[in-house]
């Protein structure tokens, strides 16, 4: 039976049988107070060595999480991303659900899935995480929920795998890329409409003016048929 933990205003459902990372979209942007009273924005240089706690800030998700690498480093254990979630509104990542790499557990592989190669560390449903989400009114980071616990033996620190340097941005600049084009696609959606508004503006006013030459037409055409009509009767009395 999952478990319901509320988290930075709103629910998020964890499961001891989840089995891979999940990524969400909420369009809920709340605030949180800081549990620990301090409004203090840190870089990984300023706080390397210490521990994370609830309302702990960054200036970014990426020092969020090389802070949370070397916190588990320290302690003998890898971190992975379990979950992102992005806003409805722009689809821009607004929350990280950083997770001990032996977090949930292995689902069977299939015939499809031979080649996929997995973590040498065994998953065991462990629930130690880091939990941060962005407020746009500060342009922080903030740390909304900390689990320190594990459910298995620590590694030696010296034994913790390094983690490699670009699978760690790999995510980063995926979320770069998808930034840039959403605000491509944004920016060429408004000029297509604002040149849509201009050309319908454009016809309106050329459907006017052709109304009006044909108004001209009609009376200039009136006009000549009246006349022409005066001449072929004055002729026809010259006539008789």
């Amino acid at each position: 039976m999952p478990n319901t933990s509320s988290v930075h205003g709103f629910d998020l459902m964890m499961s001891s049988d989840r089995l891979i990372g999940e990524e969400t979209s909420i369009d809920l942007e709340t605030e949180c107070g800081d549990s620990s009273g301090i409004n203090d924005e840190y870089t990984v240089e300023e706080i390397t060595g210490s521990d994370p706690y609830v309302g702990m800030k960054f200036k970014s998700a990426d020092d969020a999480r090389v802070f949370y690498d070397e916190y588990g480093r320290r302690h003998g254990f890898t971190i992975r991303v379990n979950r992102k979630q992005r806003s409805r509104k722009d689809r821009e990542v607004i929350g990280y659900d950083y997770v001990c790499s032996r977090e949930g557990f292995r689902r069977k592989r299939t015939s499809r899935e031979v080649n996929i190669r997995f973590s040498k560390q065994p998953r065991v449903g462990c629930k130690a995480m880091l939990v941060i989400a962005y407020r746009r009114n500060s342009e922080n980071w903030v740390v909304t929920n900390f689990v320190r616990e594990h459910n298995h033996e620590l590694m030696v620190p010296s034994e913790v795998p390094v983690r490699r340097p670009d699978k760690a941005n790999n995510e980063d600049e995926k979320d770069k890329r998808i930034r840039e084009l959403t605000a491509r696609l944004y920016n060429d959606r408004q000029k297509f409409e604002r040149q849509c508004a201009i050309y319908e503006e454009r016809c309106a006013t050329y459907k006017m003016q052709l109304e009006e030459l044909m108004k001209d037409i009609d009376v200039h055409t009136e006009n000549l048929t009246k006349r022409v009509e005066s001449v072929v009767h004055n002729i026809k009395e010259i006539e008789d």
